[in-house]
């Protein structure tokens, strides 16, 4: 299924992956889920973190669909 238009995930939406590589080139599929989740796991990631610690972008979800994808 490919994604008519950017959108930004409702509260309902559980589950969702994306595979963006048309747009961004990355090969690994995107976890996305819910803004109050999303802003939940940044605050407990910026917690955590530790000097020297590279977690990657990829370990915080996004709410946010690009159109095409």
């Amino acid at each position: 299924m490919e994604i008519p238009c950017d959108a930004i995930l409702v509260p309902d939406s559980s589950g969702v992956l994306t595979d963006e590589a048309a747009m961004t080139g990355e090969s690994d599929e995107m976890k996305k889920d819910v803004p109050d989740m999303c802003i939940f796991r940044r605050k407990e990631h910026l917690e955590d973190e530790k000097p020297g610690d590279h977690r990657g972008h990829h370990d915080i979800p996004s709410p946010i669909l690009l159109s095409g994808t």
